[in-house]
């Protein structure tokens, strides 16, 4: 399940336009490496949480070296991993120096299988954006019994 919130924005490439309400998604908590492992490993896999953390590990070190060589890694269902670049033009092919006109090295994944439509298996639970949960826990907190949610809104954006 996805939980999301609806927020109340501003078009940046047309400040003119009425605001439009969108969805954020609202993360419920971040996995760690260890955290990931331990619950792959308790997936009737016959590995434990040592080995799969350190497969793991190894698959970053070993895919990190990969794409410094320019290489494509295709992982079956995960996708494949490649190399981007942002880059400034040079006025010339020749006046072109790598070291000058190449800003950013990204890396590009391309969803596998398993991941192109994830939208037929979604469930979704609207929630409080995190404006709207902290200004609740600060009432409680303070022994309110009214929240203020008006002085929220921020720079064109308004969460509900």
């Amino acid at each position: 399940m996805i939980d999301y919130s609806v927020s109340k924005k501003i078009n940046p490439r047309n400040k003119e336009e009425d605001p439009k309400y969108y969805a954020n998604p609202q993360v419920s908590e971040s996995v760690s490496l260890e955290k990931f492992a331990r619950h792959i490993s308790d997936h009737n896999s016959k590995y434990n949480r040592a080995d799969v953390s350190a497969v793991l590990t190894q698959s970053v070190d070993c895919l990190r070296e990969m794409l410094l060589e320019g290489k494509k890694i295709q992982l079956g269902d995960l996708g494949s991993f490649s190399i981007g670049l942002n880059s400034k033009g040079a006025l010339t092919a020749e006046m072109f120096n790598p070291d000058i006109h190449i800003k950013k090295i990204h890396v590009n994944w391309t969803p596998g299988e398993s991941f192109t439509d994830l939208m037929k298996d979604v469930t979704w639970n609207r929630v409080a954006n995190r404006k709207a949960q902290n200004a609740l826990l600060k009432a409680v907190t303070n022994g309110d019994t009214t929240v203020n949610l008006e002085d929220e809104e921020e720079d064109g954006e308004a969460d509900v």
